[in-house]
């Protein structure tokens, strides 16, 4: 028995020593971390996600207006406004004519010359010549008169002529005007051409002190050519178009390619620190738009439109950045339906007790296409792939992983007067899956349903402001996390939860566009628990 034994013996120690051995060489890679991946990589990909579905966004349905949120290749045509021609060559002009069609009551030769001191005799001539050789020769003759101004309420010799030049560049202002209307009268410019020439002369009174180089309105009163053009121009997107057009089909494609636009929802940015990288992704992406692609648009088809969105955000109690850059392209299919792709690049980091680094590429084909004038919808679907790196106290942990996503939206547009509503609908799926050689992996799934309204009411544009627009937003999601976890871990339960945005602020242009100006205030995420943030933002703008 004792032989038996010891073999007995033998043979459970060498099993013993195999299952160790193999052991070894079997063990899980996953074990040199005893933990879950850290909770950033899926935080930051919802988050470059996020960025993404607001790029395709900007994605017009059939051939809308450009979105202001993106930067377009082509933009509508504006027909420009024919010559406007001389006083002299519009036949049937006389100095009653001109008296009675130019919308002032003191520019009469009587009113001017009592208000200015000068003889009435001055202002007559000046009206026969003007309907006989034109505006310059009528201008010319009152002109001549001015070291004998002697307005009746003034003593210092600049201020009387200041006034007096003023005075006769308004007479000027109103020979203009009712050479429009004369036109107008005669049939020789369409209603809405004359209601485009007046709203520049309403907007063009002369100043007072105009100086030698000033454009020729603010010297003479008298707006050239060029300058109406550009002031219409400048004015086109406000203009809403008054002619009917007499193809059915011309009109009703030209309307469903006027579409209201959408302005994007404010990212929360921080106000203070020193390196928020913001600021400046957003300048170099900007000028690479404007540099790079700009030479390329040229040789792009006509119908190819291209936009690009740079965003991101920077919490400064985490030390936590990220900058998402992100780009499309859309083609037509026809006039109601169109194709593209749209491509985003992300980049996280965070400088804290465990430092972590992160990449991300999404890429995202989308169909949409414009059910009526006023309604349409987007479907895309997409891949990505990220990779992260996380410094514990003891270790480095790579981690690498790809997701799918999709998703479907219909959006509205109405505008009744100065008032635009647009409620949109919005839902998503996606799910992320990472790996590492080094740790546990983990899987997570999410879906998101939104709905949300937007109001904007535009108001007159005054002589300073040329857009003034104060907005609302307010929007409502429902969100369920899934998580599924490698290793062994606790069974993580369904987690689903309501919460909201609502924002409110100003858009302003001014200075003939030379400002272009967004304020918004707003609470993001009420409903999540510890989670509401008061939002403030500020943005400028300048065309140069």
């Amino acid at each position: 028995m004792a032989i038996p034994e010891r073999r007995r013996c033998a043979a459970i120690g060498y099993a013993l020593v195999c299952g160790v051995l193999s052991g070894l060489v079997t063990m899980p890679a996953h074990a040199a971390f005893d933990g879950v991946p850290d909770a950033a990589i899926f935080a930051d990909h919802f988050a470059v996600l996020e960025d993404h579905e607001r790029a395709l966004e900007g994605a017009p349905a059939g051939r809308p207006k450009p979105p202001s949120i993106s930067t377009f290749v082509l933009a509508p045509p504006v027909k420009s406004l024919p010559p406007l021609p001389d006083i002299h060559e519009v036949k049937g002009i006389e100095p009653r004519v001109l008296l009675e069609k130019s919308e002032c009551l003191y520019c009469t030769p009587g009113a001017a010359a009592a208000a200015t001191g000068v003889p009435v005799g001055v202002f007559e001539n000046a009206l026969r010549l003007a309907a006989e050789q034109g505006w310059r020769a009528g201008y010319d003759e009152m002109r001549a008169a001015a070291p004998r101004a002697a307005p009746p309420h003034l003593d210092e010799p600049e201020a009387r002529e200041a006034y007096y030049l003023r005075y006769i560049r308004r007479i000027v202002h109103g020979w203009q005007v009712a050479v429009v209307h004369t036109l107008q009268a005669k049939g020789r410019v369409t209603e809405a051409d004359a209601e485009r020439y007046l709203a520049v002369l309403r907007r063009t009174m002369p100043p007072s002190g105009a100086r030698p180089d000033a454009p020729q309105r603010m010297r003479t009163g008298w707006v050239s050519d060029k300058e109406m053009d550009w002031l219409d121009r400048r004015a086109g997107t406000a203009r809403q178009p008054k002619k009917r057009l007499a193809d059915k089909d011309a009109k009703r494609i030209a309307e469903r390619f006027t579409q209201p636009t959408e302005e994007p929802k404010a990212e929360n940015e921080g106000i203070e620190g020193n390196s928020n990288i913001i600021p400046f992704a957003r300048i170099a992406t900007g000028y690479a738009d404007d540099v790079l692609l700009g030479g390329a648009r040229a040789f792009l088809p006509a119908d190819v439109q291209v936009w690009s969105r740079t965003g991101g955000q920077w919490t400064l109690d985490a030390a936590k950045q990220r900058v998402a850059v992100s780009g499309g392209m859309a083609w037509p299919l026809d006039e109601a339906t169109k194709i593209g792709a749209t491509a985003t690049w992300g980049r996280g980091w965070r400088d804290n007790a465990k430092p972590w680094g992160s990449e991300t590429l999404l890429v995202s084909p989308f169909v949409s296409h414009a059910m009526s004038d006023h309604v349409h919808l987007r479907a895309y679907g997409g891949a990505g792939y990220r990779s992260d790196h996380v410094d514990l106290a003891s270790q480095g942990l790579d981690y690498s992983g790809s997701s799918l996503f999709s998703g479907a939206s219909i959006e509205g547009a109405w505008q009744f007067g100065a008032l635009r509503f647009k409620p949109a609908g919005h839902l998503s799926l996606t799910r992320l899956q990472v790996t590492s050689d080094d740790a546990s992996g983990e899987a997570r799934s999410r879906g998101r349903a939104t709905y949300k309204n937007g109001f904007t009411y535009r108001l007159p544009e005054t002589r300073f402001f040329s857009r003034i627009e104060p907005f609302a937003t307010v929007e409502t999601h429902w969100t369920f996390d899934r998580i599924d976890r490698e290793a062994g871990y606790a069974n993580v339960p369904l987690k689903s939860e309501f919460s909201g945005d609502i924002e409110s602020g100003l858009l302003l242009k001014a200075l003939d566009n030379l400002i272009d100006a967004r304020l918004a205030t707003g609470v993001e995420d009420i409903g999540e628990t510890g989670a509401m943030n008061y939002m403030v933002t500020g943005r400028v703008k300048f065309s140069f």
